[in-house]
């Protein structure tokens, strides 16, 4: 892991750009918040694009003009938000327990690691191993 990565694990946000930022976080998260294994359990977003699909349906069925603007809106809003998250990921105070333990499984990390007390560093040490860097 870099040292950008663990440094922008450890950023602290204001709690009203938490509330903010959680609410973007889970336009992308299933909404029962993988607690359900029904198909429609989506993620929200995925509800809002198809809510924007039927209304510029219903306003072109009804000959309104610029009929297309909220889908257009909506496929708008889906790279602002993924480019957003590229340059300001979620942190580690922001995470929930599922996301902290899914962003140990993605870096291979201790089911215990916390980036506050990184006992392996940035040297790619994991259970105890060193992996060579050549």
């Amino acid at each position: 892991m870099t040292p950008e990565v663990k440094e922008r694990l450890l950023k602290i946000y204001s709690p009203r750009a938490k509330k903010i930022r959680r609410k973007i976080v889970n336009l992308y998260r299933p909404i029962l918040h993988d607690k359900s294994t029904s198909k429609f359990n989506q993620d929200l977003m995925a509800y809002i694009m198809f809510g924007l699909f039927f209304i510029s349906l219903i306003l072109e069925l009804n000959d309104v003009n610029n009929s297309f603007l909220p889908f257009i809106v909506g496929w708008v809003i889906i790279p602002v938000t993924w480019i957003y998250f590229k340059f300001y990921p979620s942190t580690w105070d922001e995470m929930y327990e599922y996301e902290k333990k899914a962003f140990r499984d993605i870096w291979r990390l201790p089911p215990s690691w916390t980036p506050i007390n990184d006992k392996f560093g940035s040297e790619g040490r994991v259970s105890g191993k060193k992996h060579s860097t050549k």
